[in-house]
């Protein structure tokens, strides 16, 4: 493990009006009570390619973070992005950062002093090829530190989770040692950004950590990917990075759990499901285990005629959850625990979408950050709306 402590370059954007084509679509409705703007935005342009997180600051605003082009297939150049946007749909600064080469912004969230960590990679710094990193910043976008963590092989990022008492977990796979076979790697880390320990877990098999949580009892469970899509897993270690226990999921088709919650009796999982045999289409994949990752039950459901599959599963206030996804428009869906369908939105303009982010505001609405594919891999545009409690817009079909 090399941990550089390093200050990377911050560029500010100012021009902030005038660089991307930004459609707004304003809603001003009564709910119970209150009165909510809803809205709905694209940003076009070299300049922006993906909101992938969110995290609310203050009673106003929130930052966005993701990428100025967002790459799967070289040339892999980008900066990482962060926007701090009004609640109501204003920009209020842009601020990119990186060097020569790769960079690209995961995951935000809150940290115990006032202030944000930011989770994202770098090529450009570090061990070497790519690697994670960790910046921290003011709620006014100012740096305060950033640090990088990996070999002198590739890291590629995932996400990032932050835990009770103050640590943050990051997540996703390492190509050391030899071999460069993709492999579970996580790093628990304090408030400063010191390492607390490493998990790794070379098998014969490519795994990868698509996702974690922190459990009521202190514990921390991944999600894990295996061979690519063949089948997923959960891995449950302790709070000092010692597995407890691990579950494979070996059922009839392709499958994993891109993100997972827990239940009040265990967890409820939702991703990706590919037929193995006849028609190739994708669907959203939910599953329900035990506490000790046996599973009881699992469904698929989609739109019938395109591949579409869950990316983010958030526990609401009301006892239900909200899966945004990957399909044609911006995919929600409300579900019950026993997974039922209490609504279905398909926003935004004709193609794919991918809702990477979802956050559950105060008054029942919820912010959704994510992107829009121009070309599959390699070209997209940032989407960021912010919906009323059913998720709705102003305009299901701008």
């Amino acid at each position: 493990m090399m941990v550089a402590k390093v200050m990377m370059r911050m560029k500010t954007n100012r021009r902030i009006l005038g660089i991307a084509l930004i459609v707004v679509f304003l809603l001003t409705l009564s709910l119970g009570g209150y009165t909510q703007d809803t809205w709905l935005t694209y940003f076009e342009g070299d300049e922006y390619g993906a909101l992938l997180d969110v995290a609310l600051v203050g009673e106003s605003d929130f930052i966005a973070v993701g990428a100025t082009n967002h790459r799967h297939f070289p040339p892999l150049i980008s900066d990482a992005l962060a926007m701090r946007v009004g609640l109501d749909g204003t920009v209020v600064w842009e601020r990119t950062w990186g060097g020569t080469g790769f960079e690209q912004a995961h995951a935000i969230a809150p940290t115990t002093d006032g202030n944000l960590i930011i989770f994202g990679e770098t090529t450009s710094i570090g061990a070497g090829d790519r690697d994670f990193t960790l910046q921290k910043i003011t709620p006014d976008g100012e740096e305060l530190w950033t640090h990088t963590y990996g070999t002198a092989f590739m890291e590629k990022p995932f996400g990032m989770t932050g835990l009770g008492n103050g640590d943050v977990l990051i997540y996703g796979l390492t190509t050391s040692p030899a071999g460069r076979r993709e492999a579970q790697y996580a790093v628990r880390v304090d408030g400063d950004g010191s390492v607390l320990w490493e998990h790794t877990a070379e098998t014969a098999e490519e795994e990868l950590i698509i996702d974690a949580i922190e459990t009521q009892d202190g514990a921390i469970v991944l999600s894990v990917v295996i061979n690519g899509m063949d089948d997923g897993m959960l891995v449950k270690l302790d709070a000092a990075g010692d597995e407890i226990w691990s579950v494979r999921y070996e059922l009839e088709n392709h499958q994993y759990a891109a993100s997972i919650a827990q239940t009040d009796d265990g967890f409820l999982l939702a991703g990706f499901e590919l037929p193995a045999s006849g028609i190739r289409q994708a669907d959203v994949w939910l599953a329900r285990t035990t506490s000790e990752g046996d599973l009881l039950w699992e469904k698929t459901f989609g739109d019938p005629h395109s591949d579409d599959y869950a990316v983010r599963l958030l526990r609401l206030a009301d006892g239900d959850y909200l899966i945004g996804g990957l399909g044609e428009r911006i995919a929600l869906f409300k579900i019950t625990e026993s997974g039922d369908v209490v609504w279905e939105q398909r926003l935004g303009t004709a193609g794919g979408h991918i809702a990477y982010s979802l956050t559950e505001l105060p008054d029942g609405g919820f912010l959704v950050s994510g992107m829009k594919t121009l070309i599959n891999g390699r070209s997209y545009d940032i989407v960021l709306m912010r919906t009323d409690a059913l998720g709705q817009t102003s305009s299901q079909d701008p």
